[in-house]
């Protein structure tokens, strides 16, 4: 179980630090490294708390499971915490409303932070 929790939190790591415009602050003694846009208040970091862990695997399955969204939709970052769902990633213009509804759906008190890039139509 705490293997499984590992890798989770390592792949949503690794993923939220990989993002342009965004500087990583020093984490405090025992946590992962933070990352925040500089004009935010909100931690979009993801949690290791198991409930928030819960979310975003309630919001990924919800995700990969409904067969109206791409590729790119399905692969939508998320990233929880006892703040906010974190939603990053490419989906096409049509799916960005759809995505938020989703994870909405088990946010809870949460706040939706949408940081989505809609695709440029070709």
């Amino acid at each position: 179980m705490h293997t499984k929790r590992a890798i989770m939190m390592a792949f949503l790591i690794a993923g939220a630090t990989a993002l342009p415009g965004y500087a990583a602050e020093p984490a405090a003694a025992g946590t992962p490294d933070s990352v925040q846009p500089s004009d935010a208040s909100v931690r979009v970091v993801a949690s290791s708390n198991s409930d928030d862990l819960q979310v975003t695997a309630q919001i990924r399955q919800a995700l990969a499971a409904d067969p109206s969204l791409s590729d790119l939709a399905h692969n939508v970052q998320v990233a929880t915490n006892s703040d906010a769902v974190i939603l990053r990633g490419v989906v096409e213009p049509t799916e960005k409303d759809r995505v938020n509804t989703l994870a909405q759906q088990f946010a809870g008190a949460r706040q939706i932070m949408d940081e989505l890039t809609v695709r440029a139509r070709e």
